[in-house]
């Protein structure tokens, strides 16, 4: 058979099974919650902790189902969820090409299938289409209907490492649900869960007996020296919500980049180095720990300037306010164009006068936590990153 007939075949036999798929258009929206703002105070003896829980005062809006935070808000802390309805819809998202993770989405899927069969289960395109004859139960989002994800997701679920996580925020440009995250990748830094806990924890979930954790984002946005957005082929490059970090980088250029820092409309410095991050807390131990910046806890609500590799050997790290509206411009200086990277994935070109525009995002990521079990950021920062760990051999 000719080439081309094969590729006609395989590509009508793709169009004919993602069409066979059942799609979310048809799903009820996502359901209403409330947060708790968790506070500890002393009892009357000034010994023992009571947890205090008040309602936190978010940004007002008429849909209790979007989590916001107001940009500049300090506080970072940890709330309890409570769900006014049971949820209905859960989207599952695993590590791309990765059999270990494929089989832990099967092994998810069908338990929470068969205990929880009032949920419709979501997964992306991609896997619906891989897994339809072991999953025919689940729905998918269509490629050009992202906006689906924020209308129906009510929590999500992670299968991977650092990286799945990022994807997963990629999804949701702007509210997103509670995220429940498993660790079956590399490092698992952001993960808080050990996959052999599914179960418990996922019953859990459902049943909103769980603490949440909103990690910071990063609002950003590309303009040209006028001010006007930045565009590619005739169309507007979008604004982007980033977990980890933004940085500006040489990339292949061998000469060193010049950029202006700019803090609220006020000039800061210029940057000469190999290039320059903007990090969350929860980046803080991503790049820009490698690049010799400093360890955040993630409900410190800051802005991490670091910069890579400068050519002054005082310029250090500046941790600013969540209020900071940061803009990093390309100078006339600089002798090529700048690679900009979100998260390590989205990349785009500067050349001189554009610049980065950079602020606290209002849609965090409310991440599920393990602080009941007694595990926390100090243990992940111990084990994970070996921090403070001395050079000797360990007998023990």
């Amino acid at each position: 058979m000719p080439s081309r007939i094969i590729l006609r075949s395989l590509r009508t036999w793709a169009i004919r099974s993602y069409s066979t798929l059942r799609q979310t258009t048809d799903l009820p929206d996502k359901v209403h919650f409330k947060l708790t703002r968790e506070q500890w105070a002393l009892d009357g003896t000034g010994n023992s902790p009571m947890d205090m829980r008040n309602m936190f005062d978010m940004i007002k809006t008429r849909e209790t189902s979007n989590i916001l935070q107001a940009p500049g808000s300090t506080y970072g802390g940890k709330f309890t969820l409570d769900w006014t309805e049971r949820p209905r819809n859960v989207l599952l998202v695993k590590k791309l090409n990765d059999i270990k993770t494929e089989n832990a989405l099967i092994q998810v899927a069908n338990w929470l299938h068969k205990e929880h069969p009032e949920l419709n289960l979501i997964v992306e395109p991609s896997v619906a289409e891989h897994c339809q004859e072991k999953l025919p139960f689940v729905h998918v989002i269509p490629r050009d209907q992202k906006h689906e994800y924020t209308r129906t997701v009510d929590f999500a679920i992670t299968l991977g490492g650092d990286g799945t996580m990022l994807h997963l925020s990629s999804l949701f440009p702007k509210s997103v649900p509670p995220v429940v995250c498993f660790s079956l990748g590399t490092l698992g830094f952001l993960m808080a869960f050990q996959f052999k806990h599914f179960k418990h924890v996922l019953s859990d979930m459902t049943a909103g007996k769980v603490s949440l954790m909103l990690r910071m984002r990063l609002f950003c946005s590309l303009h040209q020296p006028n001010g006007k957005r930045i565009t590619v082929d005739g169309k507007e490059v979008g604004d982007r919500q980033v977990m980890n970090e933004v940085s500006l980088h040489r990339g292949r250029y061998p000469h060193l980049t010049s950029i202006g820092c700019y803090v609220d409309g006020e000039y800061l410095t210029e940057c000469v180095a190999d290039g320059l991050i903007v990090s969350t807390p929860t980046g803080s131990t991503a790049y820009s720990l490698s690049a010799g910046g400093p360890i955040v806890h993630p409900s410190v609500q800051s802005l991490v300037m670091t910069p890579i590799c400068p050519r002054s050997l005082s310029f250090r790290t500046v941790l600013l306010p969540p209020s900071a509206n940061i803009r990093l411009q390309i100078s006339d200086a600089s002798r090529s164009q700048i690679e900009v990277s979100m998260d390590g994935q989205e990349i785009f070109l500067l050349d001189r006068s554009e610049y980065l525009q950079v602020r606290m995002s209002k849609y965090p990521i409310p991440c599920v936590t393990r602080v009941s079990e007694g595990t926390d950021w100090a243990k992940d920062i111990n084990e994970l990153l070996k921090w403070n760990q001395n050079f000797g051999r360990n007998l023990g």
